[in-house]
């Protein structure tokens, strides 16, 4: 099993962002930002989780159900925390920036907010994109370089085979009839 169980996480992140049963989206609300955003950096915390070992070897045979409770637990508080403690942050400074800007160039209240909000929106939202994407790219990184390196590997072996081949058994022709050839030489060679 690969990092944390997918049904714990389902569960985590329905629990924690679509019942609302959180601290973040109750009560501790850091500004007028739709959630899109923050829904974008739950995702992001899932695919770190995902990628997370929680639990060590020998509790590998712990109960099923004891596993997935504590695993979706820990889930809902890791996701608690990150968005009250970073998210919260993000969102805070974006809007404060905003506020700053807006200020200086809108002075109808109505256009103020509309503005502040679709502005924090969009702001908050690429922050969450850009998060998203590094965070996919960063958690799938090491599965890319083992594919990269085993099929480098395969190529250095099988263009290795073909030049020792051809320095050995003196074959010239480099198309589809080489490994015949190859075959045939070493055969030769053998008998």
């Amino acid at each position: 099993m690969e990092g944390l169980s997918m049904s714990a996480l389902s569960m985590a992140i329905l629990l924690h962002s679509v019942m609302g049963v959180s601290y973040y989206f109750l009560l501790a609300r850091c500004s007028p930002a739709p959630l899109l955003g923050s829904w974008l950096f739950v995702a992001c915390i899932g695919a770190v989780l995902q990628a997370v070992h929680i639990f060590p070897q020998w509790c590998r045979n712990c109960s099923i159900l004891f596993r997935l409770a504590m695993e979706t637990l820990i889930c809902c508080l890791t996701l608690d925390l990150m968005l009250t403690k970073l998210w919260c942050r993000i969102e805070s400074l974006c809007h404060c920036a905003i506020i700053g800007i807006l200020q200086l160039l809108v002075t109808d209240d109505h256009t103020f907010a509309a503005c502040e909000y679709w502005l924090l929106g969009l702001i908050t939202s690429v922050i969450g994109c850009c998060l998203l994407w590094l965070t996919l790219w960063a958690t799938a990184l090491p599965s890319k370089l083992h594919l990269g390196y085993s099929n480098w590997q395969r190529s250095v072996k099988r263009s290795m085979h073909h030049n020792l081949c051809h320095l050995a058994f003196g074959t010239t022709d480099l198309q589809s009839s080489r490994p015949v050839q190859c075959e045939e030489s070493q055969e030769s060679f053998v008998s």
